[in-house]
């Protein structure tokens, strides 16, 4: 048995520095290793697309220029990470395109990849699983009469007979459309929100599961219909914010695939705006530029659901002492008091959600069944309210 120290966490909004090179929405961002990388875009108030891109380091807060995006002007592009290479293409300028490119950081350079299987297109979604990125819908005049379903599968693994190859996956089951969201949590995407023809605004919800390439219908988004949102995913969970649906917003809403629920959270920190971006790094999820009213924006946000907190909630939880049996196969939560309804959730260190559950919360010793994957560390989340503790537990 070995007991970690419990941390108590609760969520915060914090500014960076802002993008440099200009204003500007539309752009991608995706994550590789502890950096996050941002580029292309176009500027809503003078009317010009974008080409360059930069690095983010957030040990630093430092931005830094790195080598234009080799496929030219573009916005509404689709941006993803595999490994430790970042993948961009489709886009407009107002041109649609459907050249693909690979961006190489150690080499800082892009080398171009087989052009998307799909016709050129704006405005889909895209992500990533494994050694494989996807994009699907879009629209393929650059408005939203021009909205497509279907979806395709790229290859990344060298050793692979479909290396660098596209393949036609199930179309997305829902209406057509354009500026959805889309993203991983393990084997499984989402994909929901986004405008179907006439910019109607839409709030359905999917899970496409790579494994067997079939979709199954989620709870509606929690935050209603809109498009031009931006998510990311953080901790097991699925995060979508910001949008337009006649209106700009900034709220801020997380999905649980276990549960298949909705809950707002903290409001982003700055302004509301739609087509902004969005990617996470470890533990922390981002959101910066987007569209504000009548002009483009460049400031950067980081969101931190990890992060000390204050209160009654924190009372109950911050004595709490956590750990696990090894020779029973139980985890073990000790507490000076009654604690109704708390949340646990256990994941493992790929971020996998190995167990969740409510339970209820004696004074004294309390424990819950619990039996591994494997061994390693795992993190324990118990969560109550807007509040969390968080423990790591050695298991052997």
């Amino acid at each position: 048995m070995i007991l970690s120290p419990v941390l108590m966490f609760s969520e915060t909004w914090t500014q960076k520095a802002v993008i440099p090179g200009g204003v500007r929405d539309g752009a991608v961002g995706f994550s590789i290793g502890n950096k996050g990388y941002v580029g292309t875009g176009y500027h809503s108030g003078l009317f010009y697309w974008y080409q360059d891109f930069w690095e983010w380091d957030p040990g630093t807060n430092v931005w830094t220029q790195k080598a234009d995006y080799a496929g030219g002007l573009i916005a509404g592009a689709v941006g993803f990470s595999i490994g430790n290479k970042g993948y961009l293409g489709t886009g407009t300028s107002p041109t649609l395109k459907k050249d693909f490119w690979e961006y190489d950081p150690t080499l800082n350079s892009w080398t171009q990849k087989t052009d998307f299987g799909g016709t050129a297109r704006a405005f889909a979604f895209g992500f990533s699983i494994g050694s494989k990125g996807y994009i699907g819908t879009g629209s393929i005049t650059g408005g939203a009469n021009g909205c497509v379903a279907d979806f395709w599968e790229w290859e990344s693994d060298t050793t692979s007979p479909n290396y660098n190859t596209w393949l036609q996956k199930s179309s997305f089951p829902g209406t057509i459309r354009y500026g959805a969201v889309g993203l991983a949590i393990g084997t499984k995407s989402y994909v929901g929100t986004g405008a179907a023809p006439g910019d109607i605004p839409l709030g359905d919800f999917w899970e496409w599961d790579q494994p067997t390439d079939t979709w199954t219908q989620k709870a509606a988004f929690g935050g209603g219909a809109r498009f031009g949102a931006a998510g990311f995913a953080l901790n097991g969970l699925g995060y979508i914010d910001t949008r337009h649906n006649g209106v700009n917003k900034k709220d801020l809403w997380t999905w649980d695939p276990a549960t298949n629920t909705w809950t707002q959270r903290q409001d982003l920190g700055g302004f509301q705006r739609s087509n902004a971006t969005g990617f996470s790094i470890g533990n922390r999820g981002y959101i910066g530029m987007g569209f504000f009213f009548t002009w483009s924006a460049n400031d950067f946000w980081e969101y931190c659901d990890t992060c000390t907190a204050v209160g009654v909630e924190e009372t109950m939880l911050k004595q709490m002492k956590v750990w696990y049996d090894n020779d029973h196969h139980q985890l073990k939560i000790e507490s000076s008091q009654t604690v109704p309804s708390l949340l646990m959730s256990v994941y493992n260190l790929t971020g996998s959600l190995s167990m969740q559950k409510e339970i209820n919360i004696n004074a004294g010793l309390n424990q819950t069944e619990f039996k591994p994957s494997g061994n390693g560390v795992y993190l324990v989340v118990l969560a109550k309210g807007k509040f969390k503790v968080a423990t790591k537990i050695f298991i052997n």
